[in-house]
């Protein structure tokens, strides 16, 4: 099946991720607190991220879920700028089987004070976003006091909707988390593991790996691409993209992971071998 949403098989697009940085927030609404300029209540709260779920602490009770909806969070950026989102809409992730990823519909505050969507649609035409953590304790909660805003359409949170939930274990026991980094650098084609993306959105790809969490499509169009861990592809039997990477030139622009390991010798075996925890196919 081809889809841009997770599903056991195949997805398009490789758009970078939409994350901000935040950790105590400014919430306006119909609460108690202080009036501001813009005529709004304002109060501060203190917000936990359990799986993909806002929860916000106020006067010593928990709002979370519908009760949301209509709430403005102001957030710092890493670089200090302040920016208001407002909490559109709250639903389950209908990809999602066990039914435990929450979906936000999020608007970010223009200059002149108009309101538009902070996500862009993905290929399954979904333009939504959720909070994730940098780390999670056993129950899901961020423990670093920040999280980000992720959207559906970008990396970070196609591979928790493919189901590497970075908060939960895997059917090993192990955490989930190495997974969703080798998946994220996997949906970037960021073979090098330094952040540059070497992919056109709405190119497809097969994903899958050895705990089957995702299973291949099985698609005869489609051979294997590289495995991935979470530093970058183990190997790569041939770029995603070719105008935009070649063999040598991947091997010269990280020789101590690649140099060696592309080309004919890069084979789902030999990705397995050497640690691959996320691997895919793509159109040779």
């Amino acid at each position: 099946m081809e889809a841009g949403v997770p599903s056991k098989g195949w997805l398009r697009g490789s758009q970078a991720p939409v994350g901000l940085a935040v950790a105590v927030l400014m919430l306006s609404g119909a609460t108690a607190g202080h009036g501001g300029d813009d005529g709004n209540v304002h109060v501060t709260a203190q917000v936990a991220v359990i799986g993909t779920e806002l929860r916000v602490s106020l006067g010593g009770r928990e709002i979370s879920g519908a009760a949301l909806v209509g709430m403005v969070i102001s957030l710092r950026d890493p670089a200090g700028a302040e920016m208001g989102i407002r909490i559109d809409s709250v639903q389950v992730d209908p990809a999602d089987p066990e039914s435990e990823t929450i979906l936000y519909g999020l608007s970010v505050r223009n200059p002149d004070g108009g309101w538009r969507n902070l996500c862009a649609p993905g290929p399954d035409g979904i333009a939504l976003g959720f909070p994730i953590g940098p780390s999670h304790g056993s129950e899901g909660k961020a423990l670093a006091g920040e999280f980000a805003l992720t959207c559906t359409g970008g990396a970070v949170g196609k591979c928790v909707r493919l189901g590497y939930k970075p908060w939960k274990a895997g059917p090993d026991g192990n955490s989930l988390a190495p997974l969703h980094a080798a998946c994220v650098r996997m949906i970037m084609a960021d073979y090098c593991g330094d952040g540059v993306s070497r992919t056109l959105d709405g190119t497809l790809v097969d994903v899958y790996d050895p705990l089957g969490i995702q299973v291949s499509g099985g698609s005869p169009t489609l051979s294997f691409e590289a495995g991935w861990d979470p530093a970058g592809a183990v190997c790569v039997h041939h770029p995603r993209v070719p105008g935009l990477a070649s063999l040598d030139a991947l091997a010269k622009a990280c020789p101590r992971r690649l140099a060696g390991h592309v080309g004919e010798m890069c084979t789902d075996d030999e990705a397995r071998a050497r640690g691959a925890l996320v691997l895919n196919r793509s159109a040779p």
